[in-house]
C-alpha cells in the first residue's frame, strides 16, 4: 500500500508544480476589456459570458469593465448581478458630456497606439464589436 501512495505522489508532484507555474503567471497574458453599453440588456450577458468562455478556453486572464452610457433599460441591473459575483467584473455609469473623449483617452486600446492589453469596445459600433474574441 505504501508503494502505491509513493507512486501516486511521484506523479502528482510534477502536475502540481506545472499548475503552480501556470498560476504564477509564466506567460499568462492579462487583458482588460472596456465595454461601452447603452441600452444593451438583450446582449450584455452574452458578451460577458463569451469573454469569460474565451478566458477559460485560452488561459488569458481578463478583466471586464462596463461603462453605462445613457442606459435606460435593465443593463445596470444585469451588471450589478455580474459584478456582485466576480471581482474581475465592474461597471460604472458615465454621463455623456464634454469629458467623454477624456475617458476614452485614459483607457485606449491597441488600435489607438495605447496599451495593447486594454481593449475599448463601444457596443453600438459594429467595428468595435469585431475586436471581441467571440
Amino acid at each position: 500500500m505504501f508503494e502505491l501512495l509513493w507512486i501516486s505522489a511521484f506523479y502528482a508532484a510534477p502536475a502540481a508544480f506545472a499548475h503552480w507555474l501556470i498560476r504564477r503567471g509564466a506567460g499568462i497574458e492579462r487583458r482588460q476589456y472596456v465595454l461601452v453599453a447603452g441600452n444593451h440588456q438583450m446582449q450584455i450577458e452574452w458578451y460577458i459570458r463569451a469573454l469569460q468562455q474565451f478566458s477559460r478556453r485560452t488561459g488569458t486572464e481578463i478583466g471586464i469593465t462596463v461603462v453605462l452610457e445613457r442606459s435606460t433599460d435593465d443593463t445596470r441591473r444585469i451588471m450589478e448581478c455580474f459584478a456582485r459575483g466576480n471581482e474581475r467584473i465592474e461597471w460604472v455609469r458615465r454621463e455623456v458630456a464634454s469629458g467623454a473623449s477624456i475617458a476614452r483617452e485614459s483607457a485606449v486600446g491597441e488600435a489607438d497606439g495605447g496599451d495593447p492589453r486594454v481593449v475599448w469596445v463601444e457596443l453600438s459600433n459594429q467595428e468595435d464589436v469585431r475586436k471581441l474574441p467571440l
